[in-house]
C-alpha cells in the first residue's frame, strides 16, 4: 500500500512540473498533501499527526486558491504530454525506488505500538509528551503566524482581492 501512495505522489510531482495553469497547481497540491498525510499515518500510526498535517495545508490551500482565482480568473488551461525524457526519469526513479523498498518497508513496521494503551491516553498523551513538545510548539507558533499574515494580507481597504463589479 505503501508503494502505490508514493508511486502516486511521484507522478503528482511530475504532472505538477509540468502544469502552468495555477488552479490545477493548486488542485495538484491538494491532492499531494492527502497522499503525504497517508504516508505519514502508515509510518506513525497516529491519525493526529496526519490530519493535523492535512488540515494546514488544506486552510492553506483554500487562502492561495481565493487569491489566484481573483488573479488569473481568465487563464485558459493547456493540456500538456510528457516528453520522453521526463518518462525515463520516472521510469528510472520507480526502478531505484523499487529496490530500496524493502528497507522502508522495514521502518515502517517497526514503528511504535500503542495498542497495549487506551485509545484516550495515546491521543492525548502523544501529542504533549517530551518526544515532540518541541514539534507541538513549533506548529502553534507557526499556525499563529499564518493566522496573522492571512488577517492582515485580507483587509478589504489594502488586501490583494480584486473589488467585484
Amino acid at each position: 500500500m505503501y508503494f502505490i501512495f508514493s508511486v502516486s505522489s511521484y507522478m503528482l510531482i511530475i504532472i505538477f512540473f509540468y502544469s502552468s495553469h495555477p488552479l490545477f497547481m493548486g488542485v495538484m497540491v491538494a491532492f499531494q498533501s492527502i497522499l503525504i498525510g497517508l504516508i505519514i499515518y502508515m509510518f506513525n500510526t497516529i491519525s493526529w499527526f496526519s490530519y493535523l498535517l492535512f488540515m494546514i495545508f488544506l486552510s492553506g490551500m483554500m487562502v492561495v486558491l481565493i487569491y489566484i482565482t481573483s488573479l488569473a480568473s481568465n487563464i485558459m488551461m493547456k493540456y500538456f504530454f510528457l516528453d520522453t525524457a521526463s518518462l525515463i526519469l520516472f521510469i528510472l526513479l520507480m526502478i531505484a525506488f523499487m529496490f530500496t523498498y524493502d528497507k522502508l518497508n522495514y521502518f515502517c513496521n517497526n514503528s511504535i505500538d500503542f495498542s497495549n494503551l487506551s485509545d484516550l491516553a495515546v491521543l492525548s498523551g502523544s501529542i504533549y509528551s517530551k518526544h515532540s513538545y518541541l514539534f507541538t510548539s513549533l506548529l502553534i507558533v507557526y499556525l499563529l503566524l499564518v493566522l496573522i499574515l492571512v488577517v492582515k494580507n485580507s483587509l478589504f481597504s489594502k488586501g490583494p482581492l480584486r473589488q467585484a463589479s
